[in-house]
Parts: C-alpha cells; structure tokens; sequence
C-alpha cells in the first residue's frame, strides 16, 4: 500500500510538471495570439505589425485617439504606433512592468480624460490582464470556446469548420464628420456617462502615471506627453478639464515634457468629439507632431 501511494505521488509530481511544462510553452509561442483563427486585439496587432517584435526604441502609447491620429507610415520618427483600444494608463503600467512590451529609448504617452477613466473597461484579452496563477488555456477561454462553438455550428449545417480567417492587422480608423445633429447625440451620451464623473473615478490611473513616470526614470526611458485634439465644437467640460490639471500637476512633478495639442486643430479635422479623421486630420496631426517627436533630448 506505501508503495502504491509513493507511486501516486510520483506520478502526480510528474503530471503537474508536465502541465506547467506545456503551459510555459503555450505562453511563450503564443498559439491563440499568433493564429489568424482568431481575431487579434490591438496589443497583438501592434506587436504582428512589427514583425512580431516586442522591443522598441521609439513607442507612443494611448487609446484610440492616437491610433486613428499618428501614421507610423507616414512619420519619419520611427516611434511605433502602440495605441490600443481603451487603452488606459494601468495597461501602459502593467504592460511594461510585465515585460509585454519594451521600451529602450523614448516613450510618449497620448493623454486625454478617458486614458485616466478608472471606469473604462480594457480588453480582457490583453495579456497583463492574466493572473500570474491562471493557465494560458484558461485565459484564453473565451476565444477558444467562440471557435469550438462557431465551428461546431458551421459542421452542423454543412459547412467547414473554420469559417473565417483574421489576416488584417489594420486598427479601427476614422473617416468622415460628424454633423451638428450627429455630435449633439454624442455630447448626450458622453455628457450622461462621462462628464460627470469627478476625480474621484480616475485615481488609479492617476496613481498609475507616477508608477510610468518612476518606471521610465528607473529604466532610463526619456518620457514625454502630448495632450491630444479636442473638437473645438464645444468646450472642454468641467469635469475632464479637472482630470487635466491633475494629471499636468504629476506630469510637472515628474519633470515630464509636455505638448499641448488640445486646441491645435479646428473641426474639420475632426471625426466626432475626440477622433481625427482620416483624409484630413490624422496628416495634419502627424505632420504636426514629427518635428516634436524627432527632437534630441
């Protein structure tokens, strides 16, 4: 009988060395995050784009006002377009004290009041949002059980099991202008949700940009800022230009370089409140900034 539960218990060792075995090994490929079965976020999008890269000299960071801003393509910079879709300042935290990405040179952050909204709910797919305790299989649960389900449908009514594929790297951009009547429903819907939140909703991502900032110091990463374009169809609200001077007061503190780019362009530019279009817009930011991001230090 001892001999028998020795022989468990060797067995059981063995098991879970072999599952934390293959879990190291699907974190390190990467399999869900490298295949096109399944639709990649903008983290990932970012780094394919890149060749797969996840070191850079250059990096700009934010949400989708920089994504649908600044074309890579476009400057002579060489920073890497990092925005990401609700991107807030703990993910920029997270992901480089994880390692997910890293900066060896420059870094600047694309800030506006929702890159501190404590309330805005990131990707869960992003991989700093992984509990050090969570298997990769599991993490990636929802995604692989969207492709189980979906082709196991497809098979039922006759059809092949994958059914699509997720080639394009392109991020979400912007076209057109919004009219009157269009941006009046914006300014509702973010008036009701966003504009009276005080700075009470934006204390961890406050916190989380003086984590970036002694990061950026204790790594000797030169951190820069740029407020980005606000529709000059209405005023800044109370509430987010509050947001604003928080964050400029640790931004000061930090020694930080700051460009104020919120009045710099007139609506035309503009897609609704905050995006800039693409025809016109998003060159005229690029164009504009270049000469900023290319100075020495």
């Amino acid at each position: 009988m001892k001999r028998f539960f020795l022989r468990g218990g060797v067995f059981l060792i063995a098991l879970c060395l072999l599952g934390a075995g293959l879990d190291l090994w699907l974190t390190k490929t990467g399999p869900v995050e490298r295949s096109t079965l399944f639709q990649p976020n903008d983290f990932e999008k970012s780094v394919l784009s890149h060749g797969g890269r996840t070191q850079y000299e250059r990096m700009i960071f934010g949400n989708s006002v920089i994504i649908s801003a600044y074309m890579e393509d476009q400057s002579t910079s060489g920073y890497a377009n990092f925005g990401i879709d609700y991107g807030v300042m703990t993910d920029l935290r997270d992901m480089l004290r994880r390692g997910d990405a890293e900066v060896t040179g420059d870094l600047v952050i694309a800030l506006n009041y929702f890159v501190f909204l404590d309330t805005m709910d990131t990707n869960p797919t992003y991989p700093w949002h992984r509990k050090p305790w969570e298997p990769y299989l599991y993490f990636q649960r929802d995604r692989l059980h969207t492709l189980w389900t979906n082709g196991v449908e497809s098979v039922l009514q006759g059809g092949p099991f994958v059914t699509e594929r997720y080639e394009s790297l392109n991020k979400y951009l912007y076209f057109g202008m919004m009219d009157d009547a269009q941006l009046e429903e914006r300014i509702a819907v973010h008036s009701e949700l966003y504009w009276g939140l005080g700075p009470e909703s934006y204390q961890e991502n406050l916190a989380a940009l003086e984590d970036v900032i002694a990061y950026c110091r204790a790594h000797g990463i030169r951190l820069r800022a740029v407020w980005m374009p606000w529709n000059p169809y209405i005023p800044m609200p109370e509430n987010p230009a509050r947001v604003r001077e928080l964050a400029d007061a640790i931004l000061a503190e930090g020694g930080v370089e700051v460009l104020d780019l919120e009045d710099a362009f007139p609506r035309e530019c503009f897609h609704d409140l905050g995006h800039l279009n693409v025809q016109i817009g998003a060159e005229a930011f690029t164009a504009h900034i270049d000469p900023w991001l290319n100075e020495a230090a």
